[in-house]
């Protein structure tokens, strides 16, 4: 079985699982990082063999701590990943949101913001995770797989100097309830502060690091 029919046979279980790549081939290698919905109510005998046919060997859960609680791995089936939990906070209290002169933003833009600038220090495990090749090829998800995943995947992109429509078209492939607007919003942000390796560095990352991730993630 190819890789695209083992594609085929996941994305019939799980939601919004697809490869980063899939609008992006000429930025971001294939079957290198896949975004998803939480593979957990899916957990079978046959999905973890189709995560491992397709080469995968770790997973990024995005999500908290109750979320974990109410829906958790099998051990028969992660034992076999390497796992990472980075919990991204989108608890967007309403005291930060007017300090920061945000709450008059649509509820998306300020997730987006919110996300951007309150969760650096989990932006830089999840690329100090991506920047190890033994975690290659990996799963990210949170719940739904749209907007906690949505901005890494697009944050991703932009490392690897995809084009804002591409990063669009990726992210609208996930459901109705997303709008390019959102990562216009996040691209105009990001270049305030000069561009994607300045917030990268700005979340703590080496620019060594964020250099050997490039070089690993783009197409040979």
């Amino acid at each position: 079985m190819d890789k695209y029919e083992l594609l085929s046979k996941v994305q019939g279980k799980v939601g919004n699982f697809r490869d980063l790549a899939i609008f992006n081939q000429s930025y971001i290698r294939q079957n290198i990082i896949y975004r998803s919905s939480s593979p957990i109510p899916h957990q079978s005998p046959e999905l973890l063999q189709e995560f491992k046919d397709l080469g995968i060997k770790s997973i990024i859960d995005l999500r908290s701590a109750i979320e974990i609680g109410h829906s958790t791995y099998e051990d028969d089936f992660l034992n076999n990943f390497n796992y990472y939990w980075v919990h991204i906070d989108i608890s967007m209290p309403p005291d930060v949101l007017l300090r920061e002169g945000i709450n008059d933003l649509s509820f998306y833009k300020q997730f987006c913001w919110y996300t951007l600038f309150y969760n650096k220090v989990q932006i830089r495990k999840v690329f100090n995770i991506l920047s190890r090749s033994e975690n290659l090829a990996t799963v990210i998800h949170c719940h739904a797989g749209r907007d906690r995943t949505g901005v890494l995947s697009s944050l991703i992109l932009l490392l690897l100097n995809a084009p804002e429509p591409n990063i669009i078209q990726d992210y609208l492939a996930t459901d109705e309830f997303t709008q390019g607007e959102d990562i216009e919003f996040i691209v105009d942000e990001i270049d305030k502060l000069g561009g994607i390796i300045e917030y990268l560095v700005s979340c703590g990352l080496l620019k060594e690091t964020l250099e050997g991730l490039i070089e690993q993630l783009h197409p040979l």
